[in-house]
């Protein structure tokens, strides 16, 4: 069971969204296309309040971030990310029920460095760490998906692209997505009213 450093009521009443960001553990997949998700999530959290650390949960299978009373960060690192059910979800119950959940995470089906913010009830698009969380919570996909690019491969067979999403993001790349996507990430979350 996770715990949370105690906190005051008045930011569990006001709490409104958490952002989860999806990935496998690091530091062996840091850099990785399939954890985009922790990236992305890592560069809000320095837009918003800089250099502060997150703090670790009793397990260590996740890390997590009090921005401010109303916005809570959430980082899946610590397992796979097909597993990302079992560390995540255990910790959003903890949470205000009336929680709004965010989740990013890789897209093989969008260009590289794209962004879509999908609402509660769209698809999973096949993504096992959404999939993995969509069965804890007890198949209601009652969060957001924020999907980032991460192009695919020519090849659809899988053992190729389970390669592709574990190889290493060019650096070129990922100096077109903190230009280019990072400005639109944000920009998609306020018009959401979501930060």
């Amino acid at each position: 069971m996770l715990r949370l450093v105690p906190t005051p009521r008045v930011f569990r009443r006001n709490l409104k969204t958490s952002i989860t960001g999806l990935g496998n553990p690091e530091p062996q997949y840091k850099g990785s296309r399939h954890n985009i998700g922790l990236y992305i999530l890592d560069q809000i959290k320095s837009t918003l309040v800089g250099n502060v650390p997150y703090k670790e949960s009793l397990t260590g299978s996740v890390h997590y971030l009090s921005i401010n009373p109303e916005l809570f960060l959430i980082r899946s690192d610590g397992d796979f990310i097909n597993l990302s059910g079992n560390t995540i979800v255990p910790l959003w119950r903890t949470l205000p029920k009336d929680t709004r959940h965010v989740v990013i995470h890789d897209d093989l089906n969008l260009p590289m460095g794209k962004i879509q913010l999908r609402g509660p009830g769209t698809s999973l698009r096949g993504h096992n760490g959404l999939k993995s969380i969509d069965k804890k919570l007890g198949c209601k996909n009652d969060f957001y998906k924020l999907s980032i690019g991460i192009d695919r491969p020519e090849s659809h067979e899988p053992n190729v692209v389970a390669k592709y999403v574990l190889d290493k993001i060019d650096p070129s790349q990922l100096k077109n997505i903190n230009k280019q996507a990072m400005s639109n990430v944000l920009e998609v979350l306020r018009k959401e009213k979501l930060i």
